[in-house]
């Protein structure tokens, strides 16, 4: 808890001095050099241009060609990957394909994972999906867990292997030893070289995964980083669409706290009971399914405007407000997920963001309909 909340205090302090430029849209392309820090985010993702500086991606197809100086956290549907890398890779998809030269380590997670031939980890790689494939080059180790994984590249440390098949390729290198479990024997082809020794171990029951303490926790903490992606492509999202509406609703849970927490609650617990009344009449099938569809679509994405607001707040505590939209979602969605991993009170902060934001959204949207205006009222396509 103590770390946690020293983590808290760093980004709270570096709130007056963090920079980047965002962009975000339905299809974005970077193709100018950036000296700065990059969050994009949209459907179709391609950065081009060389970024002097860290990179935060994601989106249904992301393409990174141009050189990155710094690292890469990039998550969506179909990525490749094939500028330099100047640090670590960070990286998960549906389909995820390497062709980078990465300085440090990568960590990668996706239904498909493809480490090509060009590609060149600087130190270690940790790989796991449906299917791994590494053909590149690793300088160190490789820790690689999948339902297939195949290794045709040049591992210069120990590889560790779990899965369903183990196969190595005749173009395959292993310098340091090799550790597979599997359902079958490894499967070696003519060629394929390892110069330390190869032994098969018993293959970790699902059960015992699971009742690992040290598993446990491994898969916590790539959870919460998938959904700092998650939230914070969403919020950058909706900054670019509605600047004005994200503020709008931020200052609503500023102005009036406690009834924005009260009606999220409320929201929270009539909708369904409603939904579940009505789906048992047949002339309130078709609202029940709305109020239903309502319900979920914004349950959970409200918490980005929880995170503006907090964001915000932040900002405000130490006397650098205004700031921008964009750095009150980052701060607010990297803050916010500290605190819900917070042990024991971690729920009560989720269920506060969840409510919050709930509450202050359809406040807002009820305050525009009200007043006559068109729904657009809550947010406008001007800055800030």
């Amino acid at each position: 808890m103590i770390l946690s909340l020293g983590c808290v205090l760093v980004l709270v302090l570096s709130v007056p001095v963090m920079a980047f430029v965002p962009r975000a849209g339905n299809t974005v392309v970077v193709a100018d050099a950036l000296d700065d820090d990059l969050y994009v985010a949209g459907g179709t993702v391609e950065v081009t241009g060389e970024i002097d500086g860290d990179v935060a991606a994601a989106g249904g197809t992301v393409t990174l060609s141009g050189p990155v100086t710094g690292g890469v956290l990039a998550a969506g549907g179909n990525l490749s990957i094939s500028g330099s890398v100047g640090r670590n890779l960070r990286a998960a998809g549906g389909s995820l394909a390497i062709r980078a030269q990465v300085g440090t380590d990568a960590v990668l997670a996706g239904g498909s994972v493809t480490v090509d031939r060009s590609a060149e980890v600087g130190r270690d790689l940790v790989a796991a999906g449906g299917r791994v494939q590494v053909t590149g080059t690793v300088r160190r180790n490789a820790w690689l867990t999948g339902g297939t994984i195949t290794i045709g590249g040049t591992i210069a440390g120990d590889v560790e292997a779990h899965a369903d098949r183990v196969v190595l390729l005749p173009t395959a290198r292993i310098t340091g030893a090799l550790r597979y479990s599997a359902d079958q024997a490894i499967e070696v082809q003519p060629g394929a070289q390892v110069a330390g020794q190869v032994t098969r171990t018993e293959r970790p029951s699902r059960s015992r995964m699971f009742l690992d303490p040290s598993a446990r926790l491994k898969l916590r903490f790539a959870g919460r980083i998938l959904e700092t992606i998650w939230l914070l492509a969403l919020g950058l999202v909706i900054v670019a669409i509605t600047p004005r509406g994200v503020r709008a609703v931020a200052d609503r849970v500023r102005a009036q706290f406690g009834i924005t927490l009260l009606t999220g609650f409320i929201l929270m617990v009539v909708v369904p009971v409603a939904s579940v009344v009505l789906l048992l009449t047949v002339v309130g099938i078709p609202v029940a399914l709305v109020l239903l569809l309502l319900y979920v679509t914004t349950l959970y994405p409200g918490q980005v405007f929880a995170s503006a607001w907090l964001g915000d707040a932040l900002a405000r505590r130490l006397g650098r407000a205004p700031v921008s939209a964009y750095v009150s979602i980052t701060v607010g969605v990297i803050a916010l997920i500290i605190l819900v991993s917070l042990p024991v009170v971690g729920w009560i902060f989720r269920l506060l963001a969840i409510c919050v934001g709930l509450g202050a959204l359809w406040a807002s949207i009820w305050r525009a309909r009200t007043r006559g205006g068109p729904a657009g009222t809550v947010g406008s396509a001007s800055m800030p």
